[in-house]
């Protein structure tokens, strides 16, 4: 008989996953599983999947497996997301929020209309860590100079004077992502400075590939700009997908903060031999 396993469609600025309560439905291979479902022409479809499941009293605590079965350490859209159903479904009323990731704790206040809803989550992403203030990567004839930043996962942000919309990021990201320089492969962000107070970015993830936005990204993005004077906080950062608000003090002693939106697409169900 096969198992019945129930799952939530839900994206932060078309940074989709498919989301699963781990408690309820424990599968029991999630890299195959991420592998196989997140194909969107022969599964549910999405940048990956996302589980949450109870630790300890009442915290709960958030995986991310990328399209291609490797695990993530941290995602800023899929945490959105996550508060957004655990309050929204009852499951977790507290708020501020915390949730616990890959990287460490993270802690979320949610912003609710007039029936309760989420609207948007501000999340402490956590300290940032400086890497390599300028690093220089050659792939196929191209030259990047940029940053390298942790967010909790490693990212590399580099700033160009043209539109990133038109960047051949399809090619040049994934020569990135497994450039030798980075032995666990790298999140690479390319971006454009429009004022003080606005940034265009694109970005390849690990394990993933091009997507429409990644929240870890957009801070990384934000610390390399301020850093290097570019920009001041707070600052929007525009991507495929929509736009993400950054605060950062400047200071790497303090946290980043990152405030945006989330939203249910679906739920479904399937059948299979899950667990």
């Amino acid at each position: 008989m096969a198992d019945t396993l129930r799952f939530e469609k839900m994206h932060g600025l078309g940074n989709d996953y498919i989301y699963i309560n781990l408690d309820k439905y424990p599968i029991r291979d999630l890299p195959a599983f991420a592998r196989k479902y997140s194909d969107r022409r022969f599964g549910i479809g999405g940048d990956g999947v996302v589980t949450y499941s109870r630790e300890g009293v009442s915290d709960y605590r958030m995986r991310i497996f990328n399209i291609d079965g490797s695990e993530g350490l941290m995602c800023g859209n899929a945490i959105r997301c996550v508060a957004k159903l655990l309050y929204e479904e009852g499951l977790d009323r507290h708020n501020p929020m915390r949730i616990d990731t890959a990287s460490g704790v993270k802690i979320l206040e949610l912003t609710t209309d007039e029936s309760d809803r989420v609207q948007q989550v501000r999340v402490d992403m956590g300290k940032p860590e400086l890497l390599d203030r300028e690093l220089e990567v050659s792939v196929e004839g191209a030259a990047y100079t940029g940053m390298q930043v942790s967010m909790g996962n490693p990212h590399f942000v580099t700033v160009i004077d043209s539109d990133p919309m038109s960047h051949p990021l399809e090619k040049y990201g994934p020569l990135v992502e497994q450039h030798p320089y980075f032995p666990d492969r790298v999140n690479f962000e390319i971006v454009q400075v429009t004022d003080r107070g606005h940034l265009v970015m694109r970005v390849y993830e690990r394990g993933s590939g091009l997507t429409l936005a990644c929240g870890t990204g957009a801070c990384a993005t934000a610390v390399a700009a301020i850093e290097q004077g570019l920009v001041d906080s707070p600052v929007e950062i525009r991507m495929p997908g929509g736009a993400l608000t950054i605060e950062w003090s400047g200071d790497y002693g303090e946290p980043v903060f990152m405030t945006g939106p989330a939203t249910r697409v679906y739920k479904g169900e399937m059948e299979g031999d899950f667990f």
